[in-house]
């Protein structure tokens, strides 16, 4: 049993398309189902039921791919185990940012970059359990989030600062000559907020659900940076941490008061599992920038 046969595999049943596996594993279909073909072989079962030009997996093939996965996974590991034995900071960083760290994440990167150019970055941008789910599969290395919720094991958690949410506009505003404003008042405000799915956005629903309040949203985005930007250059109220307003000179920053904003920010990993160098120090160097 050879590693590229177990690659094919793994690949042609992401895909369930035979042709499509071989163009994304840079082979003949021929030889990637003759590839297949001897793995069925050597295992003594089919792995794969060919209907017309449909392809399915087999139970045994369901079983098969958990393995195959790991032992892909573990040669990986190994690999970069080597690498940062001796001290080739390379391979690849793979790290997932929830959007409210937008900016904050880019001049770290950039700086790792220069670092360490044999390093390849990877940034993902997406909301919480999307990009969890993305770390239990090893698809990424590393998870930027804030979150009120309890992170819980398999999950390592590596504290990096409290930040609270506060009402932002423009500082040309005519509500910008205040330094804080009652929660109850931000009801008749017309808002831009992150879309459903975001968990700053859940946080703040749950906040107006307790106070039976019924905002004025008139505008969702799935951006930050653009959500921003839309609000510097108009009349638009959001509610947003306060880290995120980092660098935004021309919005005004408005502490809510009567209820409690704080929450939480950490960088995920997973515990127990091997961690690569190029994480470590990645985390060391964002949490100096904060």
């Amino acid at each position: 049993m050879e590693l590229y046969q177990l690659e094919y595999f793994i690949k042609t049943a992401e895909v369930l398309h035979f042709t499509k596996a071989a163009e994304l594993c840079f082979v003949t279909q021929s030889g990637l189902s003759q590839q297949i073909k001897k793995l069925e072989e050597e295992l003594g079962m089919p792995l794969f039921v060919r209907i017309g030009k449909k392809v399915q997996l087999t139970e045994a093939g369901s079983v098969f791919l958990i393995h195959a996965k790991k032992v892909v996974e573990n040669v990986e590991n190994g690999k970069q185990a080597i690498e940062d034995l001796n001290e080739m900071i390379g391979g690849e960083l793979r790290i997932g940012v929830t959007y409210i760290f937008g900016l904050l994440v880019l001049p770290v990167v950039n700086l790792f970059a220069k670092t360490y150019p044999h390093l390849k970055l990877v940034v993902e941008y997406g909301t919480t359990e999307p990009l969890e789910k993305k770390l239990l599969n090893n698809e990424l290395d590393l998870v930027l989030v804030i979150s009120s919720n309890e992170i819980e094991y398999p999950f390592q958690k590596i504290p990096l600062f409290t930040s609270q949410l506060v009402m932002a506009v423009s500082r040309t505003h005519e509500l910008a000559v205040l330094d804080k404003i009652a929660f109850k008042k931000i009801e008749d405000i017309p808002l831009i907020l992150p879309v459903k799915g975001f968990n700053s956005r859940e946080f703040l629903d749950e906040l107006f659900l307790k106070n039976n309040m019924k905002p004025k949203v008139s505008i969702e985005l799935n951006a930050v940076h653009a959500l921003l930007r839309l609000v510097e250059e108009s009349d638009w109220a959001t509610i947003v941490t306060e880290k995120a307003l980092r660098d935004w000179n021309n919005v005004k920053a408005i502490e809510i008061t009567g209820v409690n904003t704080k929450r939480d920010s950490f960088i995920l990993t997973i515990e127990g599992a091997y961690q690569k160098k190029a994480v470590k120090l990645f985390i060391d160097e964002f949490r100096k920038s904060m």
